[in-house]
């Protein structure tokens, strides 16, 4: 009888194919790292958090390491996750990110030890944080357009030496802020916990190495700051297109989440649904938030668009009214959604409110009132005038009656409180026209101290390490 020819092959002995050279020596490698990870995650415990009484108070004294390869691009990138819309104008509800796509990122974490990666080239920093008086971050925009490491030009920077030297950290996959997209600021209250937000928001919980798009219901995050295990954040309903993504907003709300959790609640009582100006219809309306102090015994005080001055604990409760008509009002809103007619701070025992009028931009002079709180907002003194050069753009206070008013002159120091100045730092040379001075000012303890040029395309940040006196550039990357 024939043989069947099918039933030769199948019997036919089978040799299997090698494996692609290095096969095994790749699946050791990643095992290793698989078993690293885990080890590093059980053993990283509970951080304690301190917060001193500043208006940047994020100090972690418990910090988790996170390392990377060199050799991954630090800008991530592919289509952010999807984001459904919700209710909006009420303010109301819950945000929760529970069901939102994680997407890939490249692994680069914040962290003591920094990560290895280099900073891409071009980075332009648009906002600063730290958590501690080494450890800090900076986002902005890096690279060349349409040629950067992925689809998206965002990126992170981190520090170890407080400003000292950058290394890269990875970052969320969306563009600068566009009307209803994008980020252009950073908040991390260690070096786990983070968020990038305006007007989107993001989260990570690994220092950076992988971000989650949380949902927001149509409204956009105007301001975000953290304190002890909490952040909290404005929520508002805009129309405002391109990068004044904080113009034409028509309904204010305070949310808060615990760091780890990921949802996001109206903060009870007045906070939840801020109240606009009576003449919201023809006056651009913005708001203020400032958190101060510890977790337990801290305030947070919020500077509602009508005037209203609010305040509450920082564990979740309903946050009052402190004084129904402060001084001034935020009015309207300037970059990135913040106050141009009222700014507020917070010292170590007092607060402090820039109220500002009489704007002359032809010969860049304001007219700026200093008042003071001892009170917690009930009541409020006149201290003086802040120096009429310049548009003030930022203001921070730290223990005792340190205060530094940022404008586009430069940043000007008092050491009482507000009742006199002096220039501590002109203008940065070389800024564009247009975009002089600075944008942005803030303390992390008595000494220490950053601020950001106006002009981002000078790849620099600002840093004091003695109250103020005296500020040095430091570079964040190469052109």
């Amino acid at each position: 009888m024939a043989r069947d020819p099918v039933e030769d092959w199948l019997s036919a002995q089978v040799d299997p194919l090698a494996p692609a050279p290095g096969s095994f020596e790749r699946i050791q490698r990643r095992a290793r790292r698989r078993k690293a990870g885990r080890a590093a995650a059980a053993a990283a415990g509970a951080a304690i958090v301190l917060a001193a009484a500043v208006t940047v108070p994020r100090i972690a004294t418990s910090l988790q390491s996170h390392a990377s390869s060199p050799s991954r691009p630090v800008a991530a990138g592919s289509h952010p996750a999807s984001s459904r819309p919700g209710p909006t104008g009420s303010g109301g509800g819950n945000t929760s990110s529970k069901s939102s796509k994680k997407v890939p990122q490249q692994g680069s974490a914040l962290s003591p030890e920094g990560s290895g990666d280099a900073v891409p080239p071009n980075f332009q920093p648009t906002s600063v944080t730290f958590v501690s008086t080494a450890i800090g971050a900076v986002i902005g925009q890096a690279g060349t357009p349409g040629h950067c490491a992925t689809p998206y030009c965002t990126s992170l920077a981190g520090t170890s030496d407080y400003g000292s030297t950058w290394y890269g950290v990875s970052a969320p996959l969306t563009g600068p802020p566009d009307g209803s997209s994008g980020v252009g600021q950073v908040r991390f209250l260690d070096t786990d916990d983070g968020w990038a937000f305006g007007p989107q928001l993001w989260v990570t919980h690994d220092g950076g190495a992988a971000w989650t798009r949380e949902r927001t219901y149509g409204m956009r995050v105007t301001d975000l700051e953290t304190v002890g295990n909490r952040a909290f954040a404005l929520f508002a309903t805009c129309t405002g297109s391109g990068a004044s993504y904080g113009a034409a907003c028509t309904s204010f709300s305070l949310y808060s989440s615990v760091a780890t959790s990921d949802q996001w609640l109206p903060v009870p009582g007045s906070a939840a649904h801020l109240a606009l100006p009576q003449t919201a219809a023809t006056q651009a309306a913005s708001a203020s938030l400032v958190l101060t102090g510890g977790p337990t015994t801290g305030r947070g005080y919020l500077l509602a668009p009508s005037g209203e001055l609010l305040s509450g604990p920082l564990t979740g409760a309903a946050w009052t009214i402190a004084d129904a008509q402060a001084p001034c009002a935020p009015g309207a809103p300037g970059p990135g959604g913040q106050p141009t007619g009222a700014l507020l701070a917070a010292g170590s025992d007092h607060l402090i409110l820039v109220c500002t009028s009489a704007t002359n931009t032809a010969g860049d002079s304001q007219a700026k009132t200093v008042m003071q709180s001892s009170d917690g907002g009930t009541s409020w003194s006149p201290v003086g005038d802040a120096p009429l050069a310049g548009i003030a753009t930022s203001l921070a206070a730290a223990q005792g009656n340190l205060v530094v008013l940022a404008t586009d002159a430069g940043l000007y120091l008092s050491g009482n409180g507000g009742a006199s100045w002096r220039l501590a730092q002109k203008g940065p040379a070389g800024a564009a026209a247009g975009q002089r001075g600075f944008a942005y000012v803030g303390m992390t303890s008595q000494l220490e101290g950053v601020a950001l040029p106006a002009d981002p395309g000078l790849h620099e940040v600002f840093i004091t390490t003695d109250g103020g006196a005296a500020w040095q550039p430091h570079q964040v990357s190469s052109p």
